[in-house]
């Protein structure tokens, strides 16, 4: 969970990691960690100055109150979850292929990101403003439309709730080891989330065959 002092929880090998978190992304780090640690109503700005280091006056030149600076967290990752899943597959494997890549690059973002996967995943959803739902539930319509683009490839005839059916239970299986504490195994569900989402649009054999696919992704780390 949360320590003192603490930044962004992982940053690109690049240029910018000589460069210090500004205090803006180290309001927004704490933000995640407090409402990780403490859940987003016992969280407090204090609590979250302390743990960045930053004083008051940065904090209200930045964010208009306690609120806003979960809302720019639960922004930050929704965004990055985003960018993972559009960017994961390759154009030529436009099928079911592709969701086993992007769902990959989603577990192992939220398992780098525990405090902010958190945030967005459990505290949006039930402890926040109502517009940190509407940010989650924007975020699940990309999900939503990443599985749209692989039903052509179907041999079953499901109803239209079947897509947003599979997510649930996805979610479900995410959210149980977020509360667990258990956010670095999330990449272990891979070959279950993918036999729950695309056995409603293929025959079970089929299913279980990119489940089998999953898993040796994962246990070749390719």
């Amino acid at each position: 969970m949360g320590t003192r002092g603490i930044g962004p929880e992982h940053r690109s090998p690049d240029t910018h990691t000589l460069l210090a978190p500004s205090e803006r992304e180290r309001l927004i780090a704490a933000m995640a960690a407090s409402c990780a640690e403490r859940g987003y109503r016992r969280a407090s700005v204090e609590d979250i100055l302390a743990r960045s280091g930053v004083d008051r006056a940065e904090f209200d030149r930045h964010f208009a109150g306690k609120a806003e600076c979960a809302l720019a967290a639960v922004d930050q990752i929704l965004a990055e979850t985003t960018q993972a899943v559009v960017g994961a597959g390759e154009p030529e494997l436009a099928d079911w292929r592709f969701l086993i890549g992007a769902t990959r690059a989603l577990l192992e973002l939220l398992a780098a990101r525990p405090s902010y996967a958190r945030l967005a995943l459990i505290e949006a959803r039930t402890s926040m403003p109502p517009e940190a739902h509407d940010r989650y539930a924007a975020g699940i319509r990309v999900i939503v439309a990443m599985l749209d683009r692989v039903r052509a490839y179907a041999i079953l005839s499901a109803p239209a709730s079947a897509g947003r059916g599979a997510i649930g239970g996805a979610e479900l299986l995410i959210r149980r080891e977020l509360l667990a504490g258990r956010a670095e195994h999330l990449p272990e569900l891979l070959p279950d989330i993918i036999y729950g989402t695309v056995v409603p649009f293929l025959d079970q054999h089929e299913a279980l065959r990119y489940a089998a696919l999953a898993r040796e992704m994962i246990n070749d780390g390719g």
